[in-house]
């Protein structure tokens, strides 16, 4: 058995089960007593503690860490020691990283999937990119899929060997590290572009990573040296060939971003991302292969159940619960499937009667800036696509993106299954929520709005 296993620290920090060990620090499932909340509880190895390199690194991660605050990025508590062991708190995150499920299923994701797990993770790179923050090392098993219920987030995690702007020279893991990394050249937001690239190769191929080490004409003795000759001088295998279905376009996309050169890709993971969208907009239609729902993918390793079946969704969803007078479920409220009531009804909106009452969305930054769009009851489809009431045209906004829903008992706003997901007061939404004068909507990474009225 684990040595920590069943160890408190700090007197707060209850270390449940080892969950995970990479190369330098190991993972725990723990319970913080204070919170009365799980965490992740990323523990430096106990030899590597004195080692000044080591530790450095480890901190350097709590560093970062402290300077994002992103709904896409895992987010940290605390930086910490007791005694001989350095640690970080973390969010835990129930579900699965994306390696997993590519490991497990050896299904090709539908790219209504790639889009939705994509966005976020553009979204959250973007983010670190302006804050001058470059990851480095972003890779499958990098990103998780945190399950809420009948819906999931997509979050980046392992901020390790990420660079600030001020040191430019990193590392990573080898079968995802773009060719400045192995020749110690200048990394900016390119480097993650590529690595982006070799990811999407990877979920498009089903799990296949192009470079392996195996090429008969690479050079070097050890597995990562062969990789990283390939990096450097082979072009990754057909993409086409290994996955049929993928259209020449969408792999002209991933090439792109994986070019040797970085003055080659795209300047910024926002132009990979609305490349992508770009392409994925010209396919009609996905074979039946692809058409697998990421939330049968995730439950195969979900610390939770997920208790809530399809059917139930579909009515919960439903715009007719809405024009029944029906109120959508608050944040967590969705009830089992054994429950013959699907809405929970809000005290705050019982009996409520907003009509002739003047309400908008006032943008405060945007296509729309210092605008009052007005809400009129029924539905408001915000998004980039033909069919919607408030038009974005704006890459990491969806077709389809969001709706505001104006009934007698208030206003609610629901995400549509959107790439990048609807943002309320900082948190992203899973379920229709009612709103309240002075909430902050954000629609993709640039348009921001105010619920208001007068």
């Amino acid at each position: 058995m684990d040595s920590l296993s069943g160890r408190t620290l700090q007197n707060r920090y209850f270390l449940r089960e080892l969950v995970g060990s990479g190369g330098m620090a190991d993972v725990y499932l723990a319970w913080d007593q204070l919170r009365n909340a799980k965490m992740a509880v990323k523990v430096l190895r106990r030899d590597l503690s004195s080692n000044t390199l080591f530790f450095d690194r480890f901190a350097n991660e709590a560093k970062i860490l402290r300077k994002l605050e992103h709904p896409n990025i895992v987010r940290l508590f605390e930086f910490e020691r007791d005694n001989e062991v350095a640690f970080i708190v973390m969010q835990w995150v129930d579900g699965s990283n994306l390696r997993q499920i590519l490991n497990k299923s050896r299904q090709i994701l539908s790219l209504d999937n790639c889009s939705r797990i994509l966005g976020s993770v553009c979204s959250a790179l973007h983010y670190a990119h302006e804050n001058k923050i470059f990851h480095c090392d972003v890779k499958p098993a990098n990103i998780m899929l945190d399950i809420k219920g009948n819906t999931f987030d997509t979050l980046l995690t392992d901020f390790g060997v990420a660079q600030l702007a001020d040191n430019l020279v990193g590392g990573g893991t080898p079968t995802y590290m773009a060719p400045e990394q192995f020749t110690e050249g200048k990394i900016d937001a390119r480097t993650d572009v590529y690595a982006l690239g070799v990811s999407l190769y990877e979920i498009l191929s089903g799990g296949n990573t192009p470079y392996k080490g195996l090429s008969p004409s690479s050079e070097g003795s050890t597995t990562k040296e062969r990789i990283a000759w390939e990096h450097l001088n082979s072009p990754p295998p057909s993409l086409t060939r290994v996955n049929p279905n993928c259209s020449p376009t969408m792999e002209r996309v991933v090439l792109t971003a994986m070019q040797k050169n970085p003055q080659n890709r795209f300047p910024s993971v926002m132009s990979f991302l609305n490349a992508f969208e770009q392409a994925r907009s010209t396919i009609v239609s996905e074979s039946t292969s692809q058409n697998n729902d990421i939330r049968s993918l995730i439950s195969q390793f979900s610390q939770q159940t997920i208790s809530v079946t399809t059917t139930i969704l579909d009515k919960v969803f439903r715009n007719e619960a809405l024009e029944q007078g029906s109120p959508p479920v608050e944040h967590n409220t969705l009830r089992k499937a054994d429950d013959p009531v699907f809405w929970k009804e809000s005290p705050t909106t019982s009996g409520l009667n907003i009509l002739g009452r003047n309400h908008y969305l006032y943008s405060r930054s945007g296509l729309y800036s210092g605008r009052r769009l007005p809400i009129r009851m029924g539905e408001t489809i915000i998004g980039r696509g033909t069919q919607v009431q408030i038009k974005l045209d704006e890459p990491t906004v969806s077709r389809r993106h969001a709706t505001i829903i104006r009934t007698q008992r208030g206003i609610y706003i629901r995400d549509d299954g959107s790439t990048m997901g609807t943002i309320v007061n900082g948190r992203p939404i899973s379920a229709p929520i009612l709103l309240k004068i002075g909430d902050i909507i954000q629609i993709g990474s640039h348009e921001i709005f105010e619920y208001t009225k007068g």
